[in-house]
């Protein structure tokens, strides 16, 4: 489709280059092959008469007016998704739409599986895409690619609604084999060797990690697992421990040989929320969506999601 000569896909292609600022991690992004969006980066330099992006060896610099189409671009696909593709009515028993959702494999685990599997008889035309919470989770909200982000409340984002979920504690657990009495002391938790998981390219690590760190505590650390998923078995069959949250490393403990113990020294709770781009507040099928996690969380945390509740923009973050 073009408008005033402007083929519009190629500001789709255009916000991406400006983010990633890389045409191969762009065109993965897109589905696009590198000749096509290299073809695409031609014809906007062309429309545009500037270069837009410089290569400077791996990524690539922005030029003034690729810095100066940014805010437009983003403001313009945004108003696209929101406000004319997406339907205003919403039935979930003839809909069909494809919803986005960042969750962790923990947040899968504890609620999102359920949900989706209530989805399948409600909505069975809805079909679902799961995203990992990596450091590219944030922008994709921003760039109003998802419809729901799932995380704990210090990563939320500033400026976008969000409504708790549940609250979680942490736990440690421990091969039931593993040489440890029915209580974890703070002296075995701190001599023993531990299992702990990062996340994407540049290995963030968890919530969980960042406290230990900031309160100084250390562990002897010989496992690094990019899932939370990863560690009941990277901690059986041997004297590893793992510290998990405790409604995921409960799951784990139905099927698999693990012991659960209360952490031998203080871990903060946690809440789980759901967030969506401020944008959407009209969004029916969206609407709806949040009302079925809501159920479901209710089931987990009765106390915390009782009431309505009064969706805001703050942050703890």
């Amino acid at each position: 489709m073009r408008f005033e000569r402007l083929d519009l896909n190629l500001l789709v292609a255009l916000d991406a280059l400006i983010e990633d600022r890389n045409v191969s991690m762009a065109a993965r992004r897109l589905y696009l092959s590198q000749p096509a969006l290299t073809g695409a980066l031609n014809r906007l330099r062309d429309f545009f008469g500037d270069d837009l992006l410089i290569p400077s060896g791996r990524q690539m610099m922005l030029t003034p007016k690729a810095e100066e189409l940014r805010g437009p671009v983003r403001e313009a696909l945004m108003l696209i998704r929101t406000r004319i593709t997406t339907p205003v009515a919403f039935d979930p028993a003839s809909a069909e739409r494809q919803f986005t959702i960042v969750a962790s494999d923990y947040a899968y685990h504890v609620l999102v599986a359920g949900v989706m599997q209530a989805a399948a008889t409600l909505a069975p035309g809805i079909t679902f895409e799961l995203v990992p919470t990596d450091r590219r989770a944030a922008e994709r909200l921003e760039r109003g690619e998802v419809d729901l982000f799932l995380t704990i409340s210090t990563h939320m984002l500033e400026g976008h609604p969000r409504r708790p979920m549940y609250k979680d504690e942490h736990a440690v657990i421990r091969w039931s084999g593993a040489d440890y009495g029915r209580e974890l002391t703070a002296e075995a938790f701190l001599a023993a060797h531990h299992a702990v998981a990062y996340f994407g390219a540049d290995r963030h690590p968890a919530f969980t990690e960042t406290y230990f760190s900031q309160q100084g505590i250390a562990r002897k650390i010989d496992v690094r697992v990019p899932i939370f998923s990863a560690l009941p078995h990277a901690v059986i069959n041997t004297q590893r421990l793992a510290t998990m949250y405790r409604r995921h490393a409960e799951y784990f403990a139905r099927f698999l040989p693990l012991t659960v113990h209360e952490p031998p020294v203080f871990l903060p709770t946690v809440t789980e929320e759901a967030q969506w781009h401020t944008l959407r507040h009209a969004d029916e099928g969206l609407k709806w969506l949040l009302e079925l996690f809501t159920t479901h969380a209710r089931r987990l945390s009765p106390d915390l999601t009782a009431e309505p509740s009064t969706e805001t923009a703050d942050s703890t973050h």
